[in-house]
C-alpha cells in the first residue's frame, strides 16, 4: 500500500480538523436539547414526560425538534463514516472488525443489561408512583435486549460491518466524486424526502423495530448520509468546501426553516392533510 493510499480521509493534519470535534460537541448539545424538549412539550416519547400545555412553549419546542430531526442524527452518521475507510486501511479487515465490535458492542451490552432497566425503573417508581423495590421490578422486567437510546451505536455497528464485508468481498472504492454543487445537493435532499415518504407509508413515524430501537422511517436519510460520508472521505470533499458554498446553503436552510416550514404546517393544517413534524 502506498503512502498516498494510507493517508487519512482528510488532507489536513489532526490539528487542523478540530472543527469536526467542535461539530460533534454542537451535535451532542442538540441531542440533549432535543430529548429535553420532547420530555417537556414537543412531540415524541421519552423515559420521563411532563408535557406543558402552554402553546407559547409547545410551538417553539416543536419547531426546534422538527428542524433538528431533519439533519442532526444523519449528520452524526456522515461524520462517523468520514474516518472509517482510513481506519480500515490502517488496521486491516480482522483488526478493524474486532475493534468495532469491542468499541461499539460492549456499550450496547452494558446499556441493555445495566442502564436500560435502571432508566426504566426510575420513572416507574418516582414518576408513576409505584411502591416497588428495584429487585422486585427486575423480577417482572422483560426487555433485556433493548438498545434504547443507543440505537445509533447499533446502527453504526451494522453499517460498519456491512462496509467491512463490502471491502473484503468487492474491494477498495477507487472512484473519486467531485464535490456536489448546491443544485445537486438540493435535488439529492428532495430525493431523500420522496424515499422517506414512501418508506413511512409502510413504517410510519413511531413504529420501532424492536429490540434494535430503529425507527425505519428515518433510515433513508441515515443510510444515504453514511454512504455520502464514505464518498466524502475518498474524494476529500471537506478539503474543497468553501465559505461561499456554505453561505449559500445557510441561506437556503434559513428560508426553509422560517418560510417553508410555516407554509407547510399551515397548508397541511388547512387542507386536512396528515403530517408528522418529527
Amino acid at each position: 500500500m502506498s503512502t498516498t493510499e494510507s493517508q487519512p480521509a482528510l488532507i489536513q493534519s489532526k490539528a487542523k480538523i478540530s472543527y469536526i470535534d467542535h461539530l460533534k460537541v454542537v451535535l451532542t448539545v442538540l441531542v440533549i436539547m432535543h430529548h429535553t424538549f420532547i420530555a417537556y412539550g414537543a412531540p415524541g416519547g421519552w423515559y420521563y414526560s411532563q408535557k406543558t400545555t402552554l402553546t407559547g412553549a409547545i410551538i417553539p419546542m416543536t419547531v426546534f425538534v422538527a428542524v433538528n430531526q431533519a439533519f442532526f442524527m444523519g449528520f452524526f452518521f456522515f461524520l462517523s463514516a468520514l474516518f472509517i475507510p482510513s481506519s480500515y486501511d490502517k488496521k486491516g479487515p480482522a483488526k478493524f472488525v474486532t475493534d468495532r465490535l469491542i468499541r461499539l458492542g460492549i456499550p450496547l451490552v452494558f446499556y441493555s443489561l445495566v442502564l436500560s432497566p435502571v432508566l426504566s425503573y426510575i420513572p416507574y417508581k418516582w414518576a408513576d408512583g409505584h411502591d416497588i423495590t428495584y429487585l422486585q421490578y427486575l423480577g417482572g422486567f422483560h426487555p433485556w435486549i433493548d438498545f434504547g437510546v443507543l440505537w445509533f451505536v447499533a446502527a453504526l455497528l451494522i453499517f460498519t460491518l456491512i462496509y467491512a464485508f463490502y471491502r473484503m468481498t468487492i474491494g477498495r472504492i477507487t472512484k473519486v466524486v467531485a464535490l456536489p454543487s448546491i443544485t445537486t445537493t438540493l435535488f439529492f435532499a428532495i430525493g431523500i424526502g420522496f424515499v422517506s415518504y414512501a418508506v413511512r407509508i409502510v413504517f410510519p413515524i413511531g413504529w420501532v423495530l424492536k429490540p434494535l430501537g430503529f425507527q425505519l422511517g428515518y433510515f433513508p436519510q441515515y443510510i444515504a448520509l453514511f454512504i455520502l460520508g464514505l464518498i466524502a472521505a475518498k474524494s476529500k470533499w471537506l478539503d474543497y468546501a468553501d465559505h461561499k458554498r456554505g453561505k449559500g446553503m445557510r441561506a437556503i436552510a434559513l428560508c426553509l426553516v422560517f418560510i417553508g416550514f410555516p407554509l407547510f404546517f399551515f397548508g397541511a393544517k388547512n387542507t386536512g392533510l396528515s403530517y408528522s413534524v418529527v
